[in-house]
């Protein structure tokens, strides 16, 4: 939840890990709680009478955060993590909401959480985590969404809405800077400029932002001999831009025409090891069975030793054109059009030791182009008895993933690297219909439904290439790993390939009754299904290992209640919910004798339980505080055989607590921060689910509490403000999960990310 003020705001922050969003008031007419507009049904609402679990947070708010990156999310809305992903060099937000995570990053596995930038799904989790600048408001939905969104995801979906250009507005913008230790600087601003007054304006932004100086260092061992080369790798570097043109054209009361082109850039050094090298695992006491030691370069948390650095260099360019038009007074029709196309490449010791047990020995290269399209129509019938909407969708996709890993079972047959390429074509067709019916003045139902065909045609070349060879020879020379005992499908010997199509059909749905018990209180009890669509093995090699994986499907209840009490000085939202989990995909790392390969499955059901509050009470007209809290509880059906499965990445427990001070100077308006935000411990994700869980406890993060401040001072008679901030204020030593890689008796490693020590900085930022 979160507060607007009466007048155009000086700001507070979260300042950890993520951040809490709260706007403090200009001079001194103190914090109010007001009415937030968010457009989660496809249409734009009061969050207070939405009948579903959102958390919203504006442009205002955005600034006050000093949100910069969309990994900073993760802590301002409980039922929600975001992390980097392990071993993939810090370009993906790995985001759970709700227990729901996509475990690894193919082109053949469609995500649980959807991003969305201007109404433009994003396929591919590749880039995202990259700066937030300029932006208009974040949604963040809970729960499945297979109705009213273009893609169907089981776990919930993020939309962020870039600022709009406003013929109506005169020319203005803003420019802003900032530094912070470990020589981190940014720049950037934002201009709209009205082109014909009331009728076309365009929006022209752009950011830069970067860390120069690592906090950590890796030290590079020879693969082969494990001695130093004598080189070093700095982690906890950064270079994020952005920059970005919107357009909006009003040519008639009853037409607008929306586009915004985005073209996003990062590079950044990602800081991981392995942790199974702790007292108690290997070093003060005996190394148990399968523990590989870990050589590290000193004892400095976030120094370690690998065979290569860790990095990654992503870019993105989206653009979306939207057509808005008002066909009579109560029906409206809107066509949107949608491009992405990202490039990735990283590079990491996926292990994250001195021993090279399996690392890429060239970047992983990941390159994704897609198109959409949504038509809908919406309006209003019965006399207001019916609000509807309908429309179709269409998606098509090409990408591709290259690998090129090696590691101590290559090495040990002569081999240097096993080359795996997967392209893909992925094609959605979709219609869905919704409608919110009126039953009484107080009393709402809803029921929605969609329809989808997902196609999916792959083509996988899987080879190795021998030792002292100077460049790739291709399938021709090399030795071809794909299976003749056991073929995939498809097979090709000549050329190390095979190739699959799959086709998946589903129906989701949606169903609700809202209450007003009166005009504080809104109670709803809601459910609905979605499916993630199911795929190919990218990186399987036999019958199988290249098996497809089925759609996993989500089904909840959920009861809720949003509420303004106490004279709207209390703002409370609630939600209880119970999740259905069918057929879930989780990723499994299997050994091969040619290495290691992932492999996803579906690894059975469970029932997913969780509580969700957020909580804000205006104590004075200078003080505020602000409480989330979240709980989720998870089981999984025991299978026949094997280990029962877990939900990585989703802890147990989590919350914030913020209070906010405004006081007013002879210089300006001073408004104070202090925070803390905590979670439970987080589970990594490891093949042998709890049993794995349970006899390697390197495989999980420990519990965390970080706290943050930010003060800042909106200097009188001027349009400056300037703010002061820290995050992770005790310098606290943390990690993230992390990608395990448990067999027991042979090998038990857990290369988890580490979390940064402590920041801090100053931003200026100048109106105009």
């Amino acid at each position: 939840m979160k507060a607007k003020l009466t007048r155009v705001a000086s700001a507070v922050a979260f300042a950890l890990g993520g951040n809490l969003a709260v706007q403090a008031p200009a001079f001194a007419e103190g914090f109010t709680i007001e009415e937030v507009l968010v457009t989660a049904r496809k249409k734009e609402e009061t969050l207070q009478d939405v009948p579903v679990a959102v958390t919203s947070m504006s442009a205002d708010d955005l600034k006050a955060l000093n949100l910069s990156d969309t990994q900073d999310l993760g802590s301002f809305s409980p039922g929600v993590h975001i992390e980097p992903a392990p071993a993939q060099g810090g370009s993906i937000a790995k985001v759970t909401i709700r227990g729901q995570v996509q475990t690894d990053n193919l082109i053949t596995l469609d995500p649980s959480v959807g991003w969305y930038i201007d109404d433009v799904y994003l396929a591919r989790a590749y880039g995202t985590a990259n700066s937030l600048f300029d932006i208009s408001r974040i949604e963040v939905l809970k729960g499945p969404q297979g109705t009213l969104y273009g893609r169907n995801t089981t776990g919930g979906a993020i939309k962020i809405l870039t600022e709009k250009a406003d013929p109506t507005a005169e020319l203005s913008g803003f420019v802003t800077g900032g530094v912070g230790n470990y020589k981190s600087h940014k720049a950037g601003g934002a201009v709209n400029i009205p082109l014909i007054p009331n009728k076309l304006a365009i929006r022209l932004a752009a950011q830069a932002d970067k860390r120069e100086n690592g906090f950590g260092e890796i030290t590079i061992y020879d693969r082969f001999t494990q001695s130093p080369t004598g080189e070093t790798a700095e982690v906890g570097t950064r270079d994020n831009e952005v920059y970005r043109l919107g357009v909006t054209y009003d040519p008639s009361e009853d037409l607008r025409v929306l586009m915004s082109y985005e073209h996003n850039s990062s590079y950044m050094t990602m800081a991981s090891r392995n942790f199974s090298d702790e007292p108690g695992f290997a070093g003060d006491e005996p190394t148990p069975p399968g523990y590989f030691p870990l050589t590290r370069s000193s004892t400095d948390y976030y120094d370690s030793a690998a065979n290569y650095g860790n990095y990654s260099d992503a870019t993105a360019d989206t653009f979306a054109l939207t057509f808005e038009y008002d066909l009579a007074e109560n029906l409206q029709t809107k066509l949107v059009y949608g491009y992405r196309d990202v490039d990735t490449a990283y590079m990491s010791d996926i292990d994250g030791t001195a021993v090279p047990v399996s690392q890429f020995n060239f970047p992983l290269e990941q390159v994704a182009s897609q198109d959409s399209l949504e038509w809908q129509i919406s309006g209003l019938a019965l006399d207001g008895f019916l609000d509807w909407i309908a429309g179709l969708y269409y998606f098509e996709e090409d990408g591709s993933d290259l690998s090129r890993s090696g590691g101590l079972s290559t090495y040990g047959s002569g081999v240097d690297y096993n080359y795996s390429f997967g392209a893909a074509e992925n094609t959605s067709k979709s219609a869905f219909v919704s409608g919110t019916f009126s039953l009484t003045e107080d009393v709402n139902a809803t029921l929605g439904a969609r329809i989808t065909e997902d196609e999916k045609a792959f083509f996988s070349q899987q080879y190795a290439v021998p030792l002292g060879v100077a460049s790739n020879p291709g399938p021709s020379a090399a030795v071809c790993r794909i299976d003749a005992a056991s073929p995939p499908p498809n097979a090709d010997f000549n050329q190390c390939t095979w190739s699959d199509s799959e086709t998946f059909k589903f129906i989701s749905w949606t169903a609700s009754v809202d209450w007003r018990l009166n005009e504080d209180v809104m109670t709803y009890v809601k459910t609905s299904s979605s499916s993630r669509s199911g795929g190919q093995n990218a990186r399987g090699i036999d019958a199988d290992s290249t098996k497809p994986f089925d759609e996993e499907t989500a089904t909840d209840i959920e009861l809720g209640i949003k509420s303004e009490l106490f004279e709207n000085s209390v703002k409370l939202n609630a939600a209880y919910y119970h999740t259905f989990y069918e057929d879930t995909q989780q990723t499994n790392l299997v050994a091969t004798p040619s290495g290691l390969i992932t492999q996803v499955v579906n690894a059975g059901n469970a029932d997913i339980d969780g509580i969700e509050a957020e909580a804000q009470w205006v104590i004075t007209p200078n003080w505020m505080l602000t409480v989330t809290a979240g709980y989720l509880d998870w089981e999984f059906e025991k299978p026949d055989s094997g280990s029962t499965p877990i939900l990585p990445s989703a802890p147990e427990f989590e919350g914030t607590a913020r209070l906010n001070y405004f006081m007013p100077t002879a210089a300006g308006d001073w408004t104070f921060d202090l925070n803390a935000s905590s979670r439970s411990k987080l589970l990594g994700n490891a093949s042998g689910g709890q049993d794995a869980i349970d006899n390697f406890p390197a495989a999980t993060a420990e519990s965390l509490t970080l706290i943050g401040a930010r003060a800042q001072l909106e200097v009188k008679d001027t349009n400056l403000n300037v703010s002061f901030w820290a995050r992770n204020l005790e310098n606290k030593e943390y990690s993230t999960s992390g990608l395990n890689i448990y067999f027991p008796g042979s090998l038990a490693i857990a290369n988890r990310p580490m979390g940064e020590p402590r920041t801090f900085g100053v931003d200026v930022t100048y109106n105009f």
